[in-house]
């Protein structure tokens, strides 16, 4: 095994544990992935223990393939998922998927998550987009790369692209996040998360008016734009 895959796969392991560690996933719930070059990624096994592995044990898959390259354990139930859009967008270096409370929800609902403040403007100019439902026969045969596809067909249909639109609600599901690395896509999983949490709380309360346009896009090119500036 090369350094560069030894390194990957300790990241990759890292990120696993963090959507533990920041309450995003329950048990063994979700799953963290990284690109290791154009045909290749590394991710967690299915219903694994962290606790009871180590980084040496992540999988490798072939992204054209969806083969297994050399692993005693078996990949997590969502690697289809994860290879289409590492096949679909060569700009995606690592994805996160889990079941965190305020996003599940949202994906229960059937509704994309709004764009109501300066804080999901950070990272989404629009709202938080949603899949639209899987077909009987969608969900029969080849569910996890349907998932994918479904995922990828959203972002092109809405004219969305991945590189400024960093996650999406997967209907009655869950999250799915992505980034320049697994602990990008983590990361944004996490801040998904918490916008989810906002405009839940902002529907509660209530708002007479959506943020303007103007403050949308201030917020959004300043840290995206060709011009960013923005750091904290």
């Amino acid at each position: 095994m090369s350094k560069l895959i030894r390194n990957i796969k300790k990241i990759c392991f890292k990120s696993n544990k963090d959507i533990i560690s920041k309450n995003l996933a329950i048990q063994s719930f979700g799953n963290v992935s990284q690109r290791i070059n154009s045909n290749l990624f590394v991710i967690k096994p299915s219903g694994i223990n962290l606790k009871k592995i180590n980084s040496k044990d992540l999988v490798i898959i072939e992204i054209s393939s969806g083969k297994i390259i050399k692993s005693k354990l078996k990949p997590s139930s969502d690697t289809e998922t994860h290879r289409i859009l590492y096949k679909k967008f060569p700009s995606i270096k690592g994805v996160a998927h889990a079941h965190p409370v305020f996003l599940t929800s949202w994906a229960q609902t059937g509704k994309p998550i709004p764009n109501l403040g300066t804080t999901h403007s950070d990272y989404w100019q629009k709202n938080i987009p949603i899949t639209r439902q899987l077909k009987k026969n969608e969900i029969k045969k080849n569910y996890e790369l349907n998932t994918g596809k479904v995922i990828v067909n959203t972002l092109i249909n809405q004219k969305l692209n991945p590189d400024y639109c960093p996650g999406i609600l997967s209907r009655y599901h869950g999250a799915f996040a992505w980034g320049k690395s697994s602990n990008d896509a983590v990361n944004n999983l996490e801040a998904m998360e918490f916008i989810a949490e906002l405009a839940f709380y902002t529907t509660i309360i209530g708002y007479k008016k959506k943020v303007s346009k103007n403050l949308v896009n201030k917020h959004f090119f300043r840290k995206h734009g060709k011009d960013k500036y923005y750091g904290q």
